[in-house]
């Protein structure tokens, strides 16, 4: 061989073309892969909040406040998301926050009737014997 000839020249047009081909179908290989492990994650660990109606976020409060034995009078704060009750933070640094899988149907949706504004929370959830101190965005 000439000393001047460029090494691509070294191989054979088939050697090269089979090299290529090799590499595109390890970065295809490698591309689905991924995809596969974002698709095992978004089935199996994404999470979302679903909102609570106050009768089911009182149940939670008194059902902590007797397993724990929580001396708390009331809740700390009430947490909310897109104007629905999503969780509470009790005073004793207890935090409940309901989650549901992505993929999973959401459940009956809360009476909006009944949690149209933030004001009209306040007067329900002292009639369901749930007082809290704060309403805290998340």
């Amino acid at each position: 061989m000439s000393a001047n000839r460029p090494i691509a020249y070294l191989y054979s047009r088939q050697t090269l073309e089979t090299a290529v081909v090799k590499m595109l179908e390890e970065l295809v290989g490698g591309i689905w892969l991924a995809f596969g492990a974002y698709v095992f994650w978004y089935v199996v660990k994404a999470e979302d909040f679903q909102p609570l109606t106050l009768d089911s976020l009182a149940l939670t409060w008194r059902m902590h406040k007797s397993q724990t034995g929580c001396k708390s009078s009331c809740v700390h704060d009430l947490l909310i998301r897109d104007n629905e009750v999503v969780g509470f933070r009790c005073s004793c640094g207890y935090e409940f926050l309901q989650k549901r899988l992505i993929t999973q149907r959401p459940l009956i949706a809360p009476m909006r009737s009944n949690l149209e504004s933030l004001e009209n929370i306040g007067g329900m959830a002292n009639s369901l014997g749930l007082a809290y101190a704060n309403i805290k965005r998340i």
